[in-house]
């Protein structure tokens, strides 16, 4: 479909704008890139990059205005109970995805996060940053995070993602002890152990591990390899002594669950 065909239909130029920027993409979908040389090569893709962000900012303030006028649904005719659900349903994104477009979307330009919003849509900051800030802020009073907002933007401007995560979590750890004692007790709580699907018949144990839990599991594994090879034997009716396999030890490095004892060396 041309986007140029609809580009009178909104007074307010919207749509306008819209067929500007196809036209644009267009453009550089037609674009010879052999014939770039590589200091433009790579300032181009530095510069879109940059225009990525700038643009996914202004998709952010719209999703936010969206589901601030509750219009979720209001292209078929529909009222949509959910914002989350209408973007699943109509750009198929999984329902984590869409609802972190929404979260983010209303703790830069419907919350606290004013100044990130901005530095987003200028350009100053990358799309990454802003949601960690928006999903790292979720749990503060909005007093806190506005008081703390230009120290965290600045540093978003210096620090990748990953170190800024860590940031405002000793942000939260001293504007909240107590909430964050919370937080570690329930997930301290939800450590545990559980199988994973099996593959090719194998179900290594996966999980958080504690020295207590190896030591209680280690008794139980230890002889269950030995029992597992006689059954084997068994069933392929071997009259000589059946070689004992190695266990695959890529299947059992995975989270860092330690090898069971008792099974032949690779």
């Amino acid at each position: 479909m041309n986007s140029n065909t609809h580009s009178t239909q909104d007074p307010g130029g919207r749509l306008d704008g819209l067929a500007v920027l196809a036209a644009a993409v267009d453009g550089l979908a037609a674009q010879d890139l052999n014939r770039l040389s590589d200091a433009a090569l790579a300032e181009q893709v530095l510069a879109l990059r940059r225009l990525v962000d700038r643009l996914e900012g202004h998709w952010l303030q719209q999703l936010a205005a969206v589901d601030g006028r509750g219009a979720a649904g209001a292209d078929q005719g529909q009222q949509v109970g959910s914002t989350a659900g209408w973007l699943r349903t109509r750009l198929q994104l999984g329902a984590g995805a869409a609802a972190s477009f929404v979260r983010t979307a209303r703790a830069l330009f419907r919350g606290p996060l004013a100044a990130t919003a901005e530095a987003l849509i200028a350009g100053e900051l990358t799309v990454a940053h802003a949601r960690v800030l928006a999903h790292g802020t979720q749990d503060l009073p909005d007093d806190v995070t506005v008081a703390a907002e230009p120290v965290l933007v600045e540093a978003a401007g210096r620090l990748d993602p990953p170190r800024l995560r860590r940031v405002i979590a000793h942000l939260c750890l001293v504007a909240d002890p107590a909430a964050a004692d919370r937080h570690s007790e329930l997930r301290h709580g939800r450590r545990g152990l559980w199988l994973a699907p099996p593959w090719r018949g194998w179900s290594p144990l996966m999980g958080c591990w504690s020295l207590r839990r190896v030591r209680l599991c280690w008794r139980h594994w230890r002889r269950w390899p030995a029992r597992l090879m006689l059954r084997m034997a068994g069933v392929v009716g071997s009259a000589g002594r059946m070689r004992w396999l190695s266990w695959p030890a890529g299947l059992w490095r995975v989270g860092g669950c330690p090898r069971p004892v008792g099974c032949g060396r690779s």
